[in-house]
C-alpha cells in the first residue's frame, strides 16, 4: 500500500522537532511516511509530497516562495503553513489549506492534519482485495483493463488485480481525466503520447486499442482534456 507522504520543513531546529513530535503523536501507528527538511528549496526535488508542513519565515527562497512553485505543479501538494506572525494567516494567499501559528498547539495541529489528510486522500482511491486494502494515487493510474474475471489497475510501479467491476472503479475516478477507449480499457489522458484512429500509444510504450463504439465519446473527452 502506497501511504501518504508528508514533509515537515523548518530551519528552526526546535520548531522542526516540535512539528515532528506532534506528527508522531498524531500518527502513533506510523501509517504515513514522514521526511524532515531545513531548506524549503529541497522540497522541489523528487516526485513530491502529498502534504507539506512548511514554515514561511526562512532564508530565501523562503517557505512562501517555494509554496508558490509547488502550487503551480500539475499535481500540487496540500500545504499547511506554520508561522510566528499571525499577520500571515489573514492575507489570504490562497496557497495553503491552513495556517498554524507557532508555538504549535496540539489541538490546532491535529485539526489541521485531519483537514490536510482528508484533502490529500481525495486524490486517491482505496481498493480492497483478499482482505487487503490498497491505497492508490489517482495520478499514478496509467490505464485500467478487464482481464478475464479481473479488473487490472496499471500504475508505474505495479499492476493490481481486483474483482471489482470496471464500472465500479471508474465511477470513483475524477471526471475529465479518464475515459474508456475500448470496452476493456479505461485510459488516463495524462499518459497518452500519441493516437491514431484505431490505437493509443502511452508514455510507457503500452498500446491500447480504440473500439469503434467508444471512439466518438473517447475523442470528445480527450479533446476537452486537451483544451482545458
Amino acid at each position: 500500500m502506497d501511504s501518504l507522504r508528508i514533509a515537515v520543513c523548518d530551519d528552526e531546529i526546535a520548531d522542526l522537532a516540535r512539528a515532528a513530535a506532534l506528527l508522531a503523536d498524531y500518527d502513533p501507528h506510523r501509517q504515513y511516511r514522514v521526511e524532515t527538511f531545513v531548506k524549503a528549496a529541497d522540497l522541489l526535488a523528487g516526485d513530491g509530497f502529498d502534504i507539506i508542513l512548511l514554515d514561511i519565515e526562512m532564508e530565501r527562497p523562503n517557505g512562501f516562495e517555494i509554496a508558490k512553485q509547488l502550487a503551480a505543479r500539475e499535481h500540487p501538494s496540500v500545504i499547511v503553513f506554520t508561522t510566528k506572525h499571525s499577520a500571515y494567516a489573514v492575507k489570504g494567499y490562497g496557497i495553503a489549506l491552513r495556517y498554524l501559528q507557532k508555538p504549535l498547539e496540539k489541538h490546532a495541529f491535529f485539526d489541521a492534519m485531519d483537514a490536510a489528510i482528508s484533502e490529500a486522500s481525495a486524490h486517491r482511491i482505496t481498493i480492497t482485495f483478499d482482505d487487503v486494502t490498497h491505497m492508490i494515487r489517482v495520478r499514478d493510474i496509467r490505464y485500467i483493463e478487464v482481464f478475464g474475471h479481473y479488473t487490472v489497475i496499471h500504475t508505474g510501479k505495479e499492476s493490481l488485480r481486483v474483482r471489482s467491476p470496471l464500472k465500479e472503479i471508474t465511477a470513483r475516478l475524477p471526471r475529465g481525466y479518464f475515459a474508456a477507449a475500448h470496452k476493456s480499457f479505461v485510459v488516463n489522458f495524462e499518459y497518452i503520447k500519441a493516437a491514431s484512429a484505431s490505437e493509443l500509444w502511452l508514455t510507457d510504450g503500452t498500446r491500447i486499442p480504440i473500439g469503434h463504439t467508444k471512439a466518438a465519446a473517447f475523442n470528445q473527452a480527450f479533446h476537452r482534456f486537451l483544451g482545458r
